[in-house]
């Protein structure tokens, strides 16, 4: 049985909705993923440019010419034709990038657009995009205000994002917050015994995670507290870099680069873990935060965080109740708070009591797919849905 008849709306009944993301899908994206799998009243199409092997059955442009067409000049009739079989009610998009590529489409099949936006593509200049030589970066720097103007709803997946986004020119009417949702099944603590002074970081690895402020963080809590480890979990253009920052700091044998891993091996390490490191900052080129999923994630897990006070970290850790904050960029007060919760199993598993508390009531996948699915129905400007679109 599936969950729309669980709902008691059989499949083939379900309102459509298109979620549309270029690749299908990026390896550090599984929110996208769980996106489409948590539907409930609505049923998920994929939609986008590229099929990475996680979009079984998607909608993707039939060779390069139609590829091109929608890239370049934003002609969407032969990816809509082939999508009306499917009859959406609306396109989500993921990112303001994307968005700005799905807007065609939507407005060709008729129906609204919602966005959702995570974060580097509030914070990177309208300049920087423009001279980044990336085709995306470029078309959203200069469609923006389209897109802005014409789509309908714009999802950020926190406050502090929201913010800035009403900054760079986003509708105040129309631009909400909707936190991203987080399994409490997958993630949640099972009782078995963490490893010792076991650090976890979790991330892509560029800039804006802060990976290089915490290996020099590292080498003082090495000196503070000897079988400390660190275990690095992501990959990114950065790894080599990194790796070989690690060996310059005397750690090769302390921190271990797993690469990037599946949900579930990622959920097995946080079991295993005695903290979460998310030193995050806003990157030279503007690149910054909306709100990490491994904080919910974290959250969920019952695992304590130390992070700093970036972008919408701060409505995921509450500093002294689920976690500690400290500044950005900051070596010495990072060390200095991983130290300190190392040294103190009291506080803890207070903190992590706290912790997975917070991520029931905001973080719970659950909720904020029955949230989103009633943002659906503003979006479209009925009840609760139970009838065919199209």
């Amino acid at each position: 049985m599936t969950k729309g008849e669980m709902d008691g709306v059989p499949r083939e009944d379900r309102p459509a909705v298109a979620i549309f993301r270029s690749p299908l899908f990026n390896a550090s994206e599984t929110f996208v993923r769980d996106h489409a799998d948590g539907l409930r009243r609505y049923r998920p199409v994929l939609v986008g440019l590229h099929d990475r092997g996680g979009g079984a059955g998607a909608i993707v442009p039939l060779g390069l010419r139609e590829r091109l067409g929608l890239t370049l000049f934003g002609r969407a009739g032969a990816m809509a034709a082939r999508l009306t079989a499917e009859r959406p009610c609306l396109v989500h998009a993921h990112f303001g990038t994307d968005g700005v590529l799905a807007l065609p489409l939507a407005e060709r099949l008729g129906v609204p657009l919602v966005t959702t936006l995570h974060g580097y593509e509030i914070g990177r200049s309208p300049g920087r995009m423009l001279l980044s030589g990336r085709l995306s970066w470029i078309r959203y720097a200069l469609l923006k205000r389209q897109l802005a103007m014409r789509g309908r709803l714009f999802l950020a997946v926190s406050e502090a994002l929201r913010t800035e986004a009403l900054a760079a020119g986003f509708p105040a009417a129309r631009t909400l917050v909707h936190y991203n949702g987080v399994d409490l099944d997958r993630f949640r603590a099972d009782g078995s015994a963490p490893e010792a002074e076991l650090v976890l970081h979790v991330g892509r690895l560029v800039e804006k995670k802060g990976t290089a402020v915490l290996l020099d963080a590292f080498a003082a809590v090495k000196a503070r507290v000897p079988a400390a480890s660190l275990v690095v979990i992501g990959e990114g253009p950065l790894r080599a870099t990194l790796e070989r920052r690690a060996a310059a700091l005397g750690l090769a044998g302390t921190v271990c680069f797993t690469g990037a891993l599946a949900p579930a091996a990622v959920a097995a390490w946080m079991r295993r873990a005695w903290l979460l490191a998310v030193p995050s900052h806003r990157a030279r080129d503007g690149d910054s935060e909306g709100l990490p999923m491994v904080i919910c994630e974290a959250a969920a897990s019952g695992l304590p965080v130390v992070a700093s006070r970036h972008s919408g970290i701060p409505e995921g850790v509450v500093d002294g109740e689920t976690g500690l904050l400290v500044p950005e960029r900051t070596p010495g007060p990072l060390a200095a708070a991983i130290v300190a919760l190392l040294g103190n199993p009291p506080l803890r598993a207070r903190l992590a009591s706290k912790a997975r508390a917070l991520a029931g009531v905001r973080f719970d996948a659950a909720r904020q797919i029955e949230r989103l699915e009633t943002l659906y129905d503003e979006a479209l400007g009925t009840g609760a849905a139970t009838a065919r679109c199209g």
